[in-house]
């Protein structure tokens, strides 16, 4: 395994959640075993609790060593709240480690390995050594649900891995010591920066965007890796920036992906709605 120069793991995994534990419970292992297994990189696992009930919190403590978890961190949403759109308020309170690279994951987020010999996170390590200009990496498979379309913006930067316009907060993988920089000089760690209406949105996503859009700096997207990446739920309306946030929707589109990618391969995880 290979350590970052403070004796640190290479890579801090974060999951962000706020209520849903049935899918979590889902999402997390299922994610965590397309990343990590067989990885010749160190990490380790943090799940960050951004406004969640007590009770849920409560409800944690049994399941961590099971799921691989090394850390939580539980936040109330009552004082220095981010503005914007609720998940804004995680986000921005990740960046303070001290590995080299940090990945974040959305909890109703499920991935899937389609070559089990592939290192992701090796693979992530690889292509930000080679692209000194890309400060964070995205792919998300079902990004033609996006009101604001994934564009390329320029040639590719190796053969399957494109420079995008854009990411998403969904899953994101950051080179730390080139985004923070940039990140907080626009203002992004700041609690006001943020707006989210029908008429004018600026969250998360769209400070991520910028920083690795501008400056000459790239936005990697790894499409050719056989990583897929879903987010578990549906817009409210074609070309809506808004999701359902229906648990029951997210339970539906889940058991569809697992009927999908593990049919043959494993028995699936239980769904529950």
């Amino acid at each position: 395994m290979h350590e970052s120069t403070a004796g640190e793991p290479a890579f801090r995994i974060a999951f962000l959640f706020h209520t849903n534990l049935d899918l979590l419970s889902q999402t997390l292992p299922r994610c965590l075993e397309a990343l990590t297994a067989g990885t010749q990189e160190s990490f380790e696992v943090v799940l960050h609790c951004d406004g969640t009930p007590p009770q849920t919190v409560a409800q944690l403590a049994p399941r961590l060593a099971q799921w691989g978890v090394d850390e939580v961190r539980v936040r109330r949403r009552d004082r220095f709240v981010a503005s914007g759109d609720g998940s804004n308020n995680g986000h921005r309170r990740l960046f303070d480690q001290r590995s080299p690279y940090l990945i974040v994951i959305e909890d109703d987020v499920v991935m899937y390995r389609t070559d089990p010999s592939f290192d992701a996170l090796s693979a992530c390590r690889r292509l930000f050594e080679k692209h000194p200009r890309v400060p964070v990496l995205s792919k998300v498979s079902d990004h033609h649900q996006w009101s604001w379309k994934l564009e390329d913006a320029g040639d590719e930067l190796e053969p399957g891995v494109r420079s995008v316009n854009r990411l998403s907060t969904h899953f994101i993988a950051y080179d730390l010591r080139r985004f923070t920089p940039i990140a907080d000089r626009f203002g992004g760690f700041d609690l006001d920066v943020f707006i989210d209406r029908d008429d004018l949105s600026y969250n998360w996503e769209d400070l991520v965007s910028h920083v690795g859009t501008t400056g000459e700096r790239h936005i990697a997207f790894p499409e050719g890796w056989p990583l897929e990446v879903f987010h578990c739920d549906r817009k409210v309306a074609p070309g809506s920036m808004y999701h359902t946030q229906d648990p029951r929707l997210k339970a539906q589109v889940l058991a569809e992906l697992e009927q999908r990618f593990r049919v043959g391969l494993d028995t699936p995880i239980e769904v529950t709605a």
